[in-house]
């Protein structure tokens, strides 16, 4: 790859324009080759100055971000990072399963409130999205029932229609994500049913706003309950609790366990971090424990899944090929945390097979 990454940063505001040129500017490795303001614009000058990333706003004039997307996808090697409005998180997560790799939420009092701060956020993205081949970037694609919202039969569960009655809890699995992560987590729970005998703890890093639309979104292709956690709630078998933005999510209290939010400092510079997770579901529940760690950017979730590990659980890893990023997955692959390593197209069947496979004791 060269050191050098070209930008085509596309908004119909000229104010936003300038201010990403700008702070993309600060960074020496970056050189922002051209400004469009279309969709159309955004397509024609794609494929004339070959960009390495392109920033793509959803709401333009001509064609939207979402209509110009498929075509940018097609015709050039270009990283797509979406711009969106923190109103409409629905409208990020279309995009990342059409192939864009990443997203940032404008804020609604403007995009940001100094220029070293938007500096920091964007040159972030733009780096993670480059370091992403261009042929993984639909590789993370949903299934057709994640895709439609529709709510087929999935792995001979019940139909999506009707809510089937949770068994007793069993196993307790979690899961890690980051970048790519939607679009994974979307096909993993539409293989995964209600009459299992499990409950799910999830952290996706999102930004703010973005965890009920992924709530949402997964109750499409499941008939799991999917909630946000909060603190104090009690663990029930056919659950999944997402962590929520801001704070981190564990498990506590044996007896009855339950969620637990902390305030705690970021974690590998995020809050939620799947790391406590992890290890508070490793301590609290030991071979019973399931942890999966799915596509992203940077080490969270590596140490809990080896604490699940070395604690008797079970630990299940995305595969490099299917991984938008092998971050995550990679450095638990390395510390030796993971038990099987396996494409995201057989991460649910596994998922399923080791809640089977084990009577509560």
């Amino acid at each position: 790859m060269s050191s050098i990454i070209k930008v085509l940063v596309v908004d119909d505001s000229a104010l936003t324009r300038q201010m990403l040129t700008r702070a993309l500017g600060v960074d020496p490795r970056i050189d922002v080759v051209g400004t469009a303001k279309t969709g159309v614009e955004a397509i024609e000058k794609a494929h004339s100055l070959n960009p390495d990333v392109i920033t793509l706003d959803v709401e333009m004039p001509e064609l939207t971000g979402i209509e110009a997307l498929p075509h940018l996808i097609r015709s050039s090697d270009a990283r797509v990072v979406m711009l969106s409005g923190v109103d409409d998180p629905d409208m990020a997560y279309q995009a990342l399963a059409l192939g864009a790799v990443d997203f940032i939420s404008k804020p609604k009092a403007g995009f940001a409130t100094s220029l070293s701060e938007l500096s920091e956020m964007v040159i972030k993205k733009i780096k993670t999205a480059y370091r992403i081949s261009p042929e993984r970037r639909l590789s993370h694609g949903v299934s057709p029932a994640a895709s439609s919202g529709s709510r087929a039969l999935v792995g001979g569960g019940a139909p999506r229609g009707k809510v089937s009655p949770a068994p007793a809890m069993n196993r307790i699995v979690a899961f890690a994500a980051s970048t790519g992560g939607p679009p994974a987590l979307e096909l993993v729970f539409s293989g995964l049913m209600r009459s299992l005998p499990g409950t799910y703890l999830v952290v996706q890093h999102l930004p703010a706003g973005f965890t009920s639309s992924l709530a949402r979104r997964l109750g499409k292709v499941t008939d799991i309950n999917i909630v946000e956690g909060r603190d104090g709630m009690l663990l029930e078998a056919g659950t999944a609790y997402l962590a929520p933005h801001g704070s981190h999510m564990v498990v506590s209290n044996a007896k009855r366990p339950r969620i637990e939010l902390l305030d705690t400092p970021t974690l590998h510079g995020v809050r939620p971090a799947a790391d406590p997770l992890f290890s508070s579901v490793a301590a609290l529940f030991g071979s019973r424990a399931l942890g999966v760690v799915l596509t992203g950017m940077g080490s969270d979730g590596a140490v809990g899944l080896n604490d699940i590990h070395l604690g008797g659980g079970d630990t299940i890893v995305q595969d490099e090929e299917s991984s938008v990023v092998w971050g995550m997955p990679g450095s638990a692959a390395r510390l030796g945390a993971a038990d099987k390593i396996v494409p995201l197209s057989n991460v649910a069947a596994e998922v399923r097979r080791t809640i089977r496979g084990e009577v509560l004791r």
